[in-house]
């Protein structure tokens, strides 16, 4: 099997560590492997022994990205991959984490509804990170004319007190806003969203270059 842990401490940088520190505060183990080298590594993995690989708790920060991506693409069909995935969930603490595996979590078409389903009720677990799982996987893979009213509804609907599930929740109602100005325009001003999400999500709408400047 590969010697992950030696490939990461190879590729590590202790400058690049202390920026991503201070991006990720209060995470603790991260030794300063970039991203695209920690996904080249995952793809070396899943060609030669994913499911040991898999087996390893991951010990540091480095190694439960590695481990989101090898889970999130390896090849599976969706029912073990969302085995894996229930695993994985305990272990995101972070932004970082989380929204790396929500962009690169593969699945076919055919699969749609039955991932779109498992992703959907995470919200409600009560948990800051798998809430926040829930509106970034659906934000990369579900803003179409099918799902887009459930997230914005989702967005409008639920609370938590956590700073990065509200985060999560005005980047993803800015992505719905968007692609369906129309839709969100409507919950925005429905009144019934959170006052601090419904705020930050105005300031991204405001931030976004794929907004037209009447809009904002």
């Amino acid at each position: 099997m590969i010697d992950h842990r030696r490939i990461l401490k190879d590729e590590a940088e202790p400058e690049y560590a202390e920026f991503s520190s201070k991006l990720i505060p209060g995470k603790e183990g991260i030794m300063g492997v970039r991203v695209p080298k920690i996904r080249a590594l995952a793809k070396r993995i899943i060609k030669d022994d994913w499911e040991s690989f898999l087996r390893d708790e991951p010990e540091i920060f480095e190694e439960e990205m590695l481990c989101g991506f090898v889970i999130a693409t390896a090849p599976m069909d969706a029912e073990r991959r969302i085995e894996y995935t229930e695993g994985f969930l305990g272990i995101i603490d972070n932004w970082s984490t989380c929204d790396s595996f929500c962009s690169a979590w593969k699945f076919q078409k055919k699969d749609s509804e039955k991932v779109y389903g498992y992703f959907a009720d995470l919200m409600n677990s009560g948990d800051e990170y798998r809430m926040r799982v829930s509106l970034i996987f659906r934000m990369d893979h579900f803003i179409d004319e099918n799902h887009v009213d459930d997230l914005l509804e989702d967005i409008a609907s639920y609370r938590h007190e956590g700073y990065y599930y509200k985060m999560g929740a005005a980047w993803a109602f800015s992505f719905c806003y968007i692609k369906f100005p129309e839709r969100s325009m409507a919950v925005l001003e429905s009144g019934r969203m959170d006052d601090w999400v419904f705020r930050k999500s105005i300031q991204k709408i405001c931030e976004s270059y794929r907004v037209p400047d009447d809009d904002k």
